[in-house]
C-alpha cells in the first residue's frame, strides 16, 4: 500500500514542503555564527612583523642573488625520460 498513492497524498506532501520551506526562510536569524561579527582571527602585529621582515630580506639581496625556491615552475625540472612499453 502506498503511502502517497492519490492526488490527495501528493498536495498534502507538497504542503508539507512548501511549509517546511517557508519556516525555514523566515527562521529567526539573531545568531548570526562565529565567522559574521568581531575579531577576524588575524593577529595584526605578527602579520606586519612577518612583512617587515621580508622586506628586509628583499632589500639586503642583490639583483642577481637567487632566492631559495627559485628552482620551481615550468620548465625548471628535467624532462622525464620516455617510457618504453
Amino acid at each position: 500500500m502506498p503511502l502517497v498513492g492519490g492526488p490527495v497524498g501528493v498536495i498534502l506532501v507538497a504542503g508539507v514542503l512548501l511549509l517546511a520551506l517557508l519556516l525555514w526562510l523566515l527562521r529567526d536569524r539573531r545568531h548570526p555564527g562565529p565567522r559574521l561579527y568581531g575579531h577576524d582571527g588575524i593577529d595584526r602585529e605578527e602579520l606586519e612583523a612577518a612583512e617587515r621582515d621580508v622586506q628586509e630580506l628583499e632589500s639586503r639581496r642583490s639583483p642577481d642573488e637567487e632566492l631559495p625556491g627559485d628552482d620551481w615552475g615550468p620548465g625548471a625540472a628535467q624532462p622525464r625520460p620516455p617510457v618504453r612499453l
